[in-house]
C-alpha cells in the first residue's frame, strides 16, 4: 500500500525521491452564490466639535518614567523624551526648569531626544540620560532646576546604552543595560567612579533588564535590589565603593516577579519591596522574612485589575483600583508616598506605603474625535476579513456651504466685511483673489452645492467637493486602499446638517450611470454608515432620503461617536436607524468603541452578503488509510460551526462511512466544563492543570482581553444603556442568569469566557437560558417526537488553518552529506532521542476561529486542550456586539464570526537549549501563525503533548504602530514605531492652533504665519519627526506628488519643511474653507532608521495577516563560506503576509531565530522585497515560501537554503541564505541577498495577484528548477472585466542550484517575453525547450518557461499541484448569466510541466472537451475539464484520482466533493512536488 503521511510541513522519507502532498485546503464562504461584494459608504461628521479632545488635568502625555522632588507632591513625568513638570496635588502642570512647565534639550553633549531618557532629581537638579541622535554616544547630564544651567556629567557611553537611574544619599547610581556596568556619582563631592561587573552581578544586570532599562532599585542600607526572572536579589554596596559581585541575598522562587516593570524599595525598611507589572495591570508590595540568605520566604499584597480611568475614578476600596500599562515607580521618603507611572491612562497614581489610594493626576488622552475616527477607519480597511467582501466607499460632511458666508467675507479689525467690497466688482464670484493689503485671500463661494453629479476623473473626487462636504473615494474594489491613503486628511470644520450626508447617499447610490449597485445582482447588498459627533439638524429631510434609499434596499446606519451627544441627538440617530432599516443607533464614545462598533456592523453587513455560502471540507489523507475533513457550517450572526472528521478511505481512494473507527470531534468534545482551556494569563500559571481559561479567573482574563483596547461589549443589562431602546434588557428578568445579568460589562467577561468554553451566554436559541451547552437543533420525527438530541455545536470553524498530524519522532537521520540537517540529527542522538518518544501518542495539531489551537487525539477525535495565544486573546471581545441582542430581530442573541488561530501549524524537531530548560536537548517545536487572525504568531514546545510550553509570541499592531512580544515567562513588552504617513493636522504649528482654540473659543481666528492665533498659514511648517532628510520624505498635495520642497533642521533640532507654496491650517472649524490635501509620507528605509524604540531583533514592522507558512531549516550564521555547522542556527522563513494593500506591510521576507533565549524570537533579519515601482499594485506576499535545501533535493553543496517568494506585484524573488560564496557567474555572493528572477507584468487592470502560494521540482529533462503559480484576485472571484488578462505559468531557474545576481539590485532578470505562449497548445507544438514553431534563436529566447492565458476572467482559485509530470490547476470562471449572484464554473487544468502544454482531455477519458454538461447546463468552448459550479479548493494526488473540494455544487454524489481520475498512472518520480520532504 501507498503510505501517505499529510502534514502541513514536509516530511522526511526515507527514498531519496518525493511523493505528492495530500493535502486539500478549506474555501472561503461566499466564493459561491451570491458571492457579490457589498457597497459600503462611510460618511464622517467633519464638523468643528470633531476636534475636541476629552480630557481634564495636566497634560503628561504617556509617562515612562518619573522623577520626585522630594516633600513638594510634585513630580516630573518623562514623556516622549520631553521633561514635564506637574503639581500632583493641582494636577496641573508647575515649572521645573527656569519657571519652565517642560524641559527638552539636544546639543552635542545633552540630549533628551534620543535614548529612552530615564531622569532623578536630587538637590535642585535634575539627571537625565540621552543622547543627541539616535547614532550618537549615551550620556549622563544634569540641569540647575534654577538657573538652567546644563553640565555633562559622563559622556561615551555606547551607543546602545541603556541607562536607569537612582540614588542614595547624595550618590547618583547609574546602570547600562547594555554594558552592564555601573557609573557612581558624588553630586556632593563630583567624585566619579567606574565599576566593572562579573560573575552574579553581571548577569543579573542583563537578565533584570525590561524593555530599555534594568529593573533596579536601592535600599534603605544603599544595597542594589534587582528582579531577576522568579527571583529579587541584592547585592551589597556603600558610598562610592563598588558593589559586590556575589549576592547576598535571594528570595525564594517567587512567580509574579518575573512580571515586573519596574521596582522600589520601602524608605526605611529594607525588608519590604514594591514593584509594578504592566503585564497584569497590578501594584505589588513583597514583604522580605530575612535581610539575608538564600531561598528566602516572604509575602505578598497585589491591588489593581486592568482598567480604565474615566473622570470620576476615585477607588474607596484595594479592590476598585484600576491599572492600564503601569510602568516606572518611585516613593517620595518625606511624604511616604508611591507614585506610578501608567502609559496608557496617560496618568500617574498615588498611594500610601499600605497600598491603599491616594490621587491621581494627568488624563486619559488628548486624541481628538478626528484623529480616534481615522485611527477605527484604517483599521477597518486594512482587515482582510472585511476588505474582502466589501468594496469601500468614503465621504466627509458638515453643513451647505453653498449658500452661507464663509468663502465670501474676510475678517478685518474683528469684524467680517464683504470680500466684494475689498475686490470692487462682481468677479469675486468667479475667481478667488487675493489681496495683498491685507496678506490673504477672499476665496471664491461654492459653486457645485451639495450632493453627487458626476465622478470628476482629473481631480479624483465627486463633483461637487467642497471643503465641508464631499464624496472623496467612490465605492469600488480599490476603495480600501484609496481610504487607507486618504483618511488622515480628513480635518475638522464646519456644522451637522443631516441632509448633507443624505443628500450625497441618495444621489449617489441613484446615479443613473455611477453608481455602485449592480442591477445584475440581486444578491449584492448596498449600506450608508454615517458617524456623527453632534446633535444634527434638517432631521426630516435626512429621514426622507433615507427612507427613499430603504426602498431601494440600501439600508442606513447611524454612529452616535464622541460621547458628546444629547438625550435628544441620540434620539434623532436612532430614528434614521429606523428608517433606514437598521433599527437602532450604534453608540461609540471612544475611539476603540468605534472601531469595535464599525467593525460590528460590517460584520453584520458581510453576514446579510453570505447568506447562500454552502460549507466547505478541508481534507487529509493520513498514513494508514484515514481521511481527515475539517468542515464547518456557515450561521448568521453566529460563531461559525466547525467539524473535525476521521473516515476511512482505502487504497484504492475509496471512502467507507460506515468504518467503526470513524469520529466527528465535534460530538465527543468534552463538555464546558471538562474542557481544558489554556492561554498565558499573567497571574494564572497554565502549567497547573492547563485550564486557566476559567470565569474564576475573570479578572485576571480581563487584562489580556483588553490588551489592544477590544473592550468586551457590555452585552446583558439590568437597565436600558440608551433610553429608550431596551434590547440589551431582554434577559434581565427572565432564564437561567437573572441574578447575575448587571450594567457595566463584568458579568458580560466572564459570560464571553462561558461562551468560549461552550455555553450560550450569548443566547443563540433566543431562550434567555444562558449557562446551557450550545447544541444545534434536534431531530424531530414528522410528530415533532424527539428523536436524537441537538449535535454540540462550540468546535470554531476550522476555516484557512492546515492540520498537522504529531506522532512519534521519525525525522530523517540517514544522509549523504554533511551539509544535511540529517547528519546534524545523526551526531546528536536523534535517534535515541526519538525511540524514547515512539509511544508517544499522536495528535491533530490545528487553528480555529473560536480564537484556539486545538489538540486532538487522532484515533478517537477527543480534544485533549485548546490554547489561546496571548495575543489572539485581545481579539477575542470583538466576538461581542451588543446590536445582535435585539428582543424586536427574528433571531434574539448572536455574535461577530471572527478570525482567530486561522493559520497553519509547522512542525519541526530541533536540537537546542530552550529558555524553559537547561542545555541542549531534541524538542519537538510547534509554530503557528495567526494567518488572517492577526499579523503574529507563537511558538509552543509539544515535545510532551500533554504538557505543552508556551516559548514566546509575536504580533505587530500596523495601525497603532507597535510591536508586542510575550516571553516564555509571561513577560510582555511593547516596541513603538513611528508612523510612516502624516497629514497637515499631525504638524506642530496645527496642534498648536488646535490647542488655542480649544483653551480658547473666542481666540483671534486671523491666518498668520505664527502660532498665536486659531489659524495658521505659512510655507513653512515643522515636522513631528526628527532626524529627517529630503530624501527620507514623500509629499504630495492634492493627490499630486510634489518634489519641490526642501527640508532643514532648526537650531532646536526639529524638522522644517518649506513648500513651495503656502498652506493653512484653520482650528475654528466655522471658519475653515477649502482646505488643500497634504499627506507626508516616510520611505520604507527611513521609518526604519528613525524608529528608534524599535530594536532591530523585534523588527516586524512589515509584518502583515501572516498567511505565509513557516518554513524551517538551519541557516549558516556566519553566510559565505561558513562550513561550522555546529554553530549554525534553527531559522523560520515566511513571507510578510498579507498587509491589507497598507503600503509597507507584507512587502518582505522574515528569517526568524527560534533559538535565541535572550531575545526570543528574535528576528535575524528582515529583507525587504524590491518593490516595482513601475507597477500600481501595493505588494504583500501572502503566500508560502519554496525552500530549498541539502535535504529536499539532490546533489545540493551548500548549507542553508534557496528560497523563493511570488507576491502581489507579480515577481518571483530569489533569496540567497546559504553557505556559498560566489553566484552563477562567479560573482561574490552574501548572505540574505536577493534577486528578481521573473516578472509577470502585473497591475490593477490586468488583475494577476500572486495570491496563492508557488508549487516546485525538478524537471526530468531539464534538469531545472521549476516554479508554478497562477493569477487572480482572491478577493473578487467573480468580478469580470474584459481587461482581465490572468495566467498560468511555469518558469525555470537555469542558474539552480547556483544563485545569481544582477548587476543591480532593483534589475529585474526576467519577463514573460523570456517564456512561450502555449495558450492554445495540445499537442506539445509550442513546448519551449523543443518546439520548431520558432527559429533556433528565437526559442533560445523563449526558453525560460510557458505560459496559458485564461479566459472568460477566469481566475486561479489554489495553489497548483505537481504530480508525475503534470501541474493541475484549480480555477473559477464566472458566471456567463447577468445575474452576478449565480455560481460560476468550476474547472481543472492539467499541464505538462515543462512544455506548458495543454493535457486537460485526460481528466475527461480522453475525450472531447469541446462541448461539457454541468448542472444540466451546456458550455462550450472550453480547454479545461469542467467539474461543476462554484470554487475549487487546493488539489490533491491520491490513488490515480485528484481530490478537491468545492463551495458550490459538484457533479458527483458527494455534492461537495471532487474525484476524477488523473489518467496517469502511480508512479514515485522525483518530479514531484517538492513540498513532501520532512521537517
Amino acid at each position: 500500500m501507498k503510505k501517505i503521511s499529510i502534514l502541513l510541513v514536509s516530511i522526511f522519507l526515507i527514498f531519496p525521491f518525493v511523493i505528492s502532498n495530500s493535502y486539500s485546503k478549506a474555501l472561503p464562504p461566499g466564493s459561491g452564490v451570491a458571492d457579490v461584494p457589498a457597497n459600503v459608504l462611510i460618511l464622517l461628521d467633519k464638523s468643528g466639535s470633531m476636534s475636541i479632545s476629552s480630557y481634564t488635568g495636566a497634560n503628561i502625555g504617556r509617562p515612562q518614567s518619573i522623577a520626585l522632588i522630594e516633600n513638594t507632591g510634585n513630580y516630573i513625568s518623562n514623556n516622549n523624551n520631553q521633561l514635564v513638570g506637574v503639581d500632583h496635588g493641582s494636577n496641573a502642570r508647575t515649572a521645573i526648569v527656569q519657571k519652565r512647565v517642560t524641559y527638552s534639550v539636544r546639543n552635542n553633549n545633552c540630549s533628551t531626544n534620543y535614548g529612552n531618557t530615564s531622569i532623578l532629581h536630587h538637590d535642585g537638579h535634575i539627571y537625565f540620560s540621552g543622547k543627541r541622535t539616535h547614532r550618537s554616544n549615551g550620556t549622563l547630564c544634569r540641569v540647575n532646576t534654577s538657573s538652567g544651567v546644563l553640565t555633562q556629567i559622563k559622556g561615551g557611553f555606547h551607543r546602545n546604552s541603556r541607562l536607569t537611574i537612582k540614588k542614595h544619599n547624595d550618590v547618583i547610581i547609574v546602570i547600562d543595560k547594555h554594558s552592564r556596568e555601573i557609573f557612581l556619582y558624588d553630586s556632593a563631592t563630583g567624585a566619579k567612579k567606574e565599576c566593572s561587573t562579573s560573575g552574579e552581578l553581571r548577569n543579573d544586570i542583563h537578565n533584570s533588564g525590561y524593555g530599555n532599562g534594568v529593573r533596579f532599585t536601592v535600599d534603605a542600607s544603599g544595597n542594589l535590589v534587582f528582579a531577576r526572572s522568579y527571583y529579587i536579589k541584592k547585592f551589597s554596596r556603600s558610598g562610592m565603593n563598588c558593589p559586590n559581585n556575589s549576592k547576598f541575598f535571594q528570595s525564594a522562587y517567587f512567580f509574579d516577579i518575573r512580571n515586573s516593570t519596574a521596582i522600589a524599595s520601602h524608605p526605611t525598611n529594607e525588608n519590604i519591596i514594591y514593584f509594578t507589572s504592566s503585564s497584569n495591570h497590578a501594584l505589588h508590595k513583597v514583604t522580605l522574612n530575612s535581610s539575608s540568605g538564600t531561598n528566602v520566604s516572604f509575602t505578598q499584597e497585589r491591588v489593581g485589575r486592568y482598567g480604565r480611568l474615566g473622570g470620576n475614578y476615585n477607588p474607596t476600596s484595594k479592590s476598585a483600583i484600576r491599572f492600564n500599562f503601569p510602568r516606572d515607580i518611585t516613593i517620595d521618603p518625606s511624604l511616604n508616598r508611591i507614585f506610578v507611572a501608567e502609559t496608557n491612562n496617560f496618568s500617574i497614581q498615588t498611594f500610601d506605603l499600605n497600598l491603599n489610594y491616594h490621587g491621581r493626576s494627568g488624563y486619559r488622552a488628548a486624541q481628538s474625535r478626528m484623529s480616534g475616527a481615522h485611527q477605527a477607519i484604517q483599521s477597518l480597511v486594512t482587515d482582510s476579513s472585511l476588505v474582502s467582501s466589501v468594496n469601500f466607499g468614503f465621504g466627509y460632511w458638515s453643513h451647505d456651504a453653498s449658500n452661507t458666508i464663509w468663502y465670501s467675507y474676510y475678517k478685518r479689525h474683528n469684524s467680517y466685511k464683504r470680500c466684494r467690497s475689498y475686490i470692487g466688482n462682481p468677479s469675486w464670484l468667479t475667481a478667488s483673489h487675493w489681496l495683498a493689503r491685507y496678506n490673504y485671500w477672499c476665496w471664491k463661494p461654492s459653486a457645485g452645492g451639495l450632493g453627487y453629479t458626476k465622478w470628476d476623473t482629473a481631480r479624483d473626487q465627486a463633483d461637487p467637493c467642497d471643503g465641508q462636504n464631499c464624496l472623496k473615494v467612490k465605492v469600488d474594489r480599490n476603495g480600501a486602499n484609496k481610504i487607507n491613503n486618504y483618511i488622515k486628511s480628513v480635518r475638522p470644520g464646519g456644522g451637522t446638517d443631516a441632509n448633507t450626508w443624505a443628500t450625497i447617499a441618495e444621489q449617489y447610490y441613484n446615479h443613473k450611470s455611477e453608481s455602485p449597485i449592480d442591477k445584475n445582482s440581486p444578491c449584492q447588498g448596498s449600506y450608508v454608515i454615517v458617524i456623527g459627533d453632534g446633535d444634527w439638524y434638517n432631521q426630516a429631510a435626512a429621514i426622507t432620503k433615507t427612507k427613499n434609499l430603504l426602498k431601494k434596499k440600501i439600508k442606513t446606519f447611524t454612529v452616535a461617536y464622541g460621547g458628546g451627544i444629547s438625550p435628544g441627538g441620540i434620539r434623532a440617530f436612532n430614528a434614521i436607524a429606523k428608517a433606514g432599516g437598521t433599527d437602532r443607533v450604534i453608540k461609540a464614545d471612544t475611539t476603540d468603541q468605534l472601531k469595535a462598533q464599525l467593525g460590528a456592523a460590517i460584520r453584520s453587513v458581510i453576514a446579510d452578503k453570505l447568506a447562500f455560502t454552502a460549507p466547505a471540507i478541508t481534507a487529509t489523507i493520513e498514513e494508514g488509510g484515514s481521511l481527515f475533513q475539517a468542515q464547518f457550517k456557515y450561521k448568521q450572526n453566529e460563531e461559525w460551526q466547525g467539524s473535525l472528521t476521521r473516515t476511512a478511505i482505502s487504497k484504492e481512494g475509496v471512502v467507507d462511512e460506515k468504518d467503526p473507527s470513524n469520529w466527528n470531534a465535534s460530538d465527543v468534545i468534552p463538555s464546558p466544563g471538562s474542557r481544558k482551556i489554556w492561554g498565558v494569563i499573567p497571574g494564572a500559571d497554565y502549567k497547573t492543570d492547563y485550564n486557566n481559561y476559567t470565569e474564576a479567573n475573570s479578572l485576571l482574563i480581563q487584562s489580556q482581553l483588553g490588551l489592544f483596547g477590544n473592550e468586551v461589549g457590555d452585552y446583558h443589562r439590568d437597565t436600558p444603556k440608551v433610553a429608550g431602546v431596551t434590547g440589551n434588557t431582554r434577559c434581565s428578568a427572565k432564564g437561567d442568569s437573572v441574578a447575575t445579568i448587571a450594567d457595566g460589562n463584568d458579568d458580560d467577561v466572564k459570560g464571553l469566557i462561558s461562551f468560549s468554553r461552550g455555553q450560550d451566554y450569548f443566547d443563540y436559541d433566543g431562550d434567555c437560558l444562558l449557562n446551557e451547552i450550545r447544541t444545534g437543533p434536534p431531530t424531530v420525527d414528522k410528530n415533532g417526537k424527539i428523536i436524537t438530541k441537538g449535535r454540540k455545536r462550540y468546535l470554531g470553524d476550522i476555516f484557512h488553518s492546515e492540520m498537522v498530524i504529531v506522532g512519534a519522532p521519525s525525522a530523517e537521520t540517514s544522509f549523504s552529506s554533511s551539509n544535511q540537517e540529517a547528519y546534524w540529527r545523526s551526531i546528536n542522538n536523534y535517534d535515541a532521542w526519538a525511540k524514547s518518544l515512539r509511544t508517544r501518542e499522536e495528535r491533530i495539531y490545528v487553528g480555529g476561529n473560536d480564537g484556539m489551537l486545538h489538540s486532538i487525539d487522532s484515533k478517537t477525535g477527543i480534544e485533549k486542550w485548546a490554547f489561546i495565544p496571548p495575543f489572539i486573546m485581545p481579539k477575542i471581545p470583538l466576538m461581542v456586539n451588543e446590536n445582535l441582542n435585539n428582543e424586536l430581530a427574528k433571531q434574539k442573541g448572536g455574535t461577530n464570526a471572527i478570525y482567530g488561530v486561522d493559520g497553519s501549524p509547522v512542525v519541526h524537531d530541533m536540537f537546542f537549549k530552550s529558555p524553559l530548560g537547561s542545555g541542549k536537548q531534541w524538542h519537538t517545536i510547534l509554530m503557528v501563525p495567526y494567518g488572517r487572525g492577526g499579523n503574529g504568531f507563537s511558538v509552543l514546545d509539544i515535545t510532551k503533548p500533554d504538557k505543552p510550553l508556551h516559548l514566546y509570541s509575536v504580533y505587530n499592531d500596523h495601525i497603532k504602530n507597535t510591536v508586542h512580544v510575550m516571553n516564555h515567562l509571561g513577560t510582555h513588552s511593547e516596541y513603538e514605531y513611528i508612523d510612516d504617513t502624516y497629514s497637515i493636522i499631525d504638524m506642530e504649528e496645527s496642534i498648536t492652533v488646535q490647542d488655542n482654540y480649544n483653551n480658547n473659543n473666542s481666540i483671534d481666528d486671523e491666518c498668520k504665519a505664527d502660532t498665536t492665533t486659531s489659524c495658521y498659514e505659512s510655507k513653512t511648517w515643522t515636522f513631528p519627526v526628527v532626524g529627517v532628510q529630503k530624501s527620507d520624505l514623500i509629499i504630495s498635495i492634492n493627490n499630486k506628488i510634489e518634489k519641490n520642497f526642501t527640508v532643514n533642521i532648526a537650531s532646536s533640532g526639529k524638522t522644517e519643511i518649506t513648500l513651495p507654496d503656502q498652506l493653512f491650517f484653520q482650528a475654528n472649524g466655522d471658519k475653515a474653507q477649502s482646505q488643500d490635501t497634504l499627506i507626508i509620507k516616510l520611505t520604507r528605509a527611513a521609518t526604519q532608521s528613525l524608529s528608534q524604540n524599535l530594536p532591530a531583533e523585534y523588527n516586524y514592522r512589515e509584518l502583515g495577516e501572516t498567511w505565509s507558512a513557516p518554513r524551517i531549516f538551519r541557516l549558516p550564521n556566519t553566510g559565505a563560506g561558513d562550513t561550522n555547522i555546529l554553530d549554525d542556527i534553527y531559522v523560520a522563513v515566511m513571507g510578510g503576509g498579507y498587509g491589507g494593500r497598507n503600503d509597507g506591510v507584507g512587502s518582505a521576507l522574515f528569517v526568524i531565530n527560534l533559538e535565541d533565549t535572550i531575545t526570543p524570537g528574535k528576528v535575524e533579519k528582515v529583507i525587504e522585497v524590491l518593490d516595482d515601482k513601475n507597477i500600481d499594485i501595493v505588494n504583500s506576499i501572502p503566500g508560502s515560501p519554496v525552500v530549498i535545501t541539502s535535504d529536499t533535493a539532490r546533489g545540493i553543496k551548500f548549507t542553508g537554503a534557496l528560497v523563493y517568494t511570488n507576491d502581489f506585484e507579480g515577481k518571483i524573488t530569489k533569496f540567497n541564505l546559504t553557505n556559498m560564496k560566489v553566484d552563477a557567474a562567479g560573482s561574490a555572493i552574501k548572505l540574505y541577498d536577493q534577486s528578481t528572477i521573473l516578472s509577470i507584468e502585473a497591475s490593477k487592470e490586468n488583475g494577476r495577484y500572486q495570491y496563492h502560494s508557488m508549487d516546485a521540482g525538478i524537471g526530468k529533462t531539464s534538469k531545472n528548477l521549476w516554479l508554478f503559480s497562477g493569477t487572480g484576485d482572491y478577493e473578487r472571484l467573480t468580478f469580470k472585466d474584459t481587461k482581465l488578462d490572468n495566467i498560468m505559468f511555469g518558469f525555470r531557474d537555469k542558474f539552480y542550484p547556483k544563485f545569481h545576481s544582477p548587476q543591480r539590485s532593483t534589475t529585474i532578470l526576467h519577463g514573460l517575453e523570456k517564456c512561450m505562449d502555449t495558450t492554445d497548445d495540445t499537442t506539445g507544438v509550442k513546448c519551449p525547450l523543443t518546439t520548431k514553431a520558432v527559429s533556433r534563436k528565437a526559442r533560445a529566447t523563449k526558453d525560460h518557461g510557458w505560459f496559458i492565458k485564461l479566459p472568460s476572467s477566469q481566475k486561479i482559485t489554489a495553489e497548483p499541484t505537481l504530480s508525475n509530470g503534470l501541474v493541475y490547476f484549480p480555477i473559477f470562471e464566472p458566471s456567463v448569466s447577468k445575474n452576478r449572484c449565480s455560481l460560476g464554473l468550476a474547472l481543472i487544468c492539467a499541464v505538462d510541466d515543462e512544455c506548458g502544454t495543454n493535457v486537460s482531455k485526460q481528466l475527461n477519458e480522453n475525450k472531447s472537451l469541446k462541448s461539457q454538461t454541468v448542472d444540466g447546463e451546456v458550455f462550450t468552448g472550453k480547454t479545461c475539464k469542467a467539474v461543476g459550479k462554484g470554487v475549487l479548493s487546493r488539489l490533491v494526488v491520491f490513488a490515480n484520482k485528484l481530490f478537491a473540494n468545492i463551495a458550490g455544487k459538484s457533479e458527483q454524489e458527494k455534492t461537495d466533493l471532487v474525484v476524477i481520475d488523473t489518467g496517469e498512472s502511480d508512479i514515485d518520480s522525483f518530479r514531484n512536488s517538492w513540498r513532501d520532504v520532512n521537517f
